[in-house]
């Protein structure tokens, strides 16, 4: 295939040139200026007033069960990506141990589809993967939560030598499997029960060059402590460190993104490898068991539906969230119930629809609608909070050492996800770049590939260049846009033209093909 007249955008930063794109197989066989290439070729796209650029990378991802989904995943190769980080936030699928099961499957179905998890360990798992295939290339972590858990259960105290040489155990096996790195969710249970010891044991286990990535500890008035205990471990272990989704969450901790900056900045200088991702909405989206204090948390799903009829926990619980005294990120008073969404539902009841809306139509107080959502659903639930500055967002973007993730949760549950899952790379392009230009389009673009693909250390990708391997997006500047919101989250955003993966087409004319030419990279 042959690309001609497009303008080059190569994804190092450097600005767009006219040029010509030869791909051959799966790799790109030369790039250069027009006219300069005139092969025998199968195809040939006159692509004058179009980019074309590297195959996006999306450095936060939890499309983890994408394979198992009967159609193949759109909601990424419609905005030009190609690869995705996947594993994030302590949230991997493997390893299972079988004793621990249904620990495993009750934790992640809060956010997952239903999965059998009759695999073991990361090699049975990626082996199950691999056979269904993948829509776009995934990079995979393996999960902090998940180790833990085969380990040691969802228990809040510290392992034992032995449970700590299990999880040790099973982050190598991991990394054999070709796992990138290892990733916690310090927010959630049960990685929320460890402390630095725990965490900069086994990221010390990390090959060179691999990484820790982390949804951390805080993100709303504790974002400055965070941000200080995330590098202490990556110092301690030696491994590059990868901030999840930075921000600054509730309107008290507005402004807090710069310091948290400054900090990672200083770790930088001191020779830390350290790099953030950000999506480009100021709400964000987890489990709507998050609404709860942390000690409501202890004890898995059983623990929590437990307390959730325990009238003595829940005035305790609701006296927390009203008093709000800044010693856990508090929800409820960072945004207030007017911002508390619900994004999806076990039984699709009440989807789209905030939590005081949900109040107001039960008749009960916000807090008892919650209570009741999480009973009646078995705390299969998901929200969305808007809670963030455009302000803070707008400094994490453009730092240099940005790189963007779209944080979308796992596509197949239904409901109204965050839009960030079909938008992300779009509105960023049509958004950021071309409205509110805050960017340049080649700042952006090396921020969606060149950067994050060496942050993972990814080899042959994120930029055009002879002999690299031949994803890549070919789009219209002047039109491409996200057209997915909260209230119709499921649409495909405009402007993408083509997106080649592996060098087969895999997006064209506005649709998917179908095709599944993704592979699991390895480091």
């Amino acid at each position: 295939m042959l690309i001609r007249g497009a303008t080059i955008i190569d994804g190092t930063g450097t600005d767009g040139y006219p040029g010509d794109v030869l791909v051959a197989g799966d790799r790109l066989a030369a790039v250069g200026p027009v006219g300069r290439l005139r092969p025998d070729v199968d195809r040939t796209i006159d692509a004058g007033g179009l980019v074309v650029a590297p195959g996006f990378v999306d450095a936060h991802s939890h499309a983890d069960s994408a394979p198992f989904l009967d159609e193949a995943d759109v909601s990424k190769i419609s905005q030009g990506v190609t690869t995705e980080v996947i594993g994030n936030c302590g949230y991997s699928l493997a390893p299972c141990h079988p004793e621990r099961r249904d620990e495993l499957r009750d934790l992640v179905g809060r956010l997952f589809p239903p999965l059998p998890f009759d695999w073991h360990t990361t090699d049975e798992f990626t082996a199950r993967t691999d056979a269904a295939g993948y829509t776009v290339n995934t990079a995979a972590l393996v999960g902090h939560h998940t180790l833990r858990i085969a380990a040691m259960g969802l228990d809040a105290r510290h392992p034992t030598g032995a449970e700590l040489g299990a999880m040790r155990a099973g982050l190598a096996d991991a990394v054999a499997a070709g796992a990138f790195g290892l990733s916690s969710g310090l927010i959630y249970p049960p990685g929320m029960f460890a402390d630095v010891d725990e965490l900069a044991a086994l990221a010390g286990d990390l090959p060179p060059g691999r990484v820790y990535a982390t949804h951390m500890r805080g993100e709303g008035l504790h974002l400055a402590e965070s941000i200080d205990e995330a590098v202490a471990v990556a110092e301690r272990a030696g491994c590059r460190l990868q901030v999840s989704h930075l921000k600054a969450m509730g309107r008290a901790a507005w402004g807090g993104v710069p310091d948290a900056l400054e900090r990672l900045d200083a770790a930088h200088a001191r020779g830390v490898t350290v790099h953030h991702d950000v999506y480009p909405y100021d709400a964000t989206s987890t489990m709507l068991t998050s609404c709860l204090p942390p000690w409501f948390q202890e004890g898995g799903n059983a623990g929590v539906l437990r307390r959730l009829h325990d009238p003595a926990a829940l005035r305790r619980a609701a006296d927390e969230l009203e008093r709000n005294d800044g010693s856990w990120d508090n929800w409820v008073g960072g945004a207030g119930w007017h911002n508390i969404l619900i994004a999806s539902t076990g039984n699709h009841e009440h989807e789209g629809l905030t939590l005081d809306a949900v109040a107001r139509l039960r008749g009960r107080t916000p807090f008892e609608a919650l209570v009741e959502l999480l009973v009646e659903n078995e705390l299969v639930a998901s929200m969305c909070v808007f809670a963030l500055s455009d302000s803070d967002i707008e400094a994490a973007m453009t730092h240099p050492r940005a790189v963007i993730g779209s944080d979308g949760l796992p596509p197949g549950t239904g409901g109204k996800p965050h839009p960030r899952l079909y938008g992300t790379f779009t509105r960023v392009l049509g958004d950021y770049v071309r409205k509110k230009n805050l960017m340049t389009l080649p700042a952006a673009i090396a921020a969606m590939t060149s950067r994050p693909a060496a942050a993972f250390g990814m080899t042959d990708r994120g930029i055009l260049a002879e002999g690299a391997v031949a994803d890549l997006v070919l789009f219209d500047p002047d039109t491409v846009m996200d057209r997915a919101t909260f209230v119709d989250p499921i649409q495909l955003s405009t402007g993408i033209e083509l997106v080649l993966v592996n060098g087969t087409i895999g997006f064209e004319h506005g649709a998917a093909t179908g095709v599944r030419a993704g592979r699991r990279l390895a480091p």
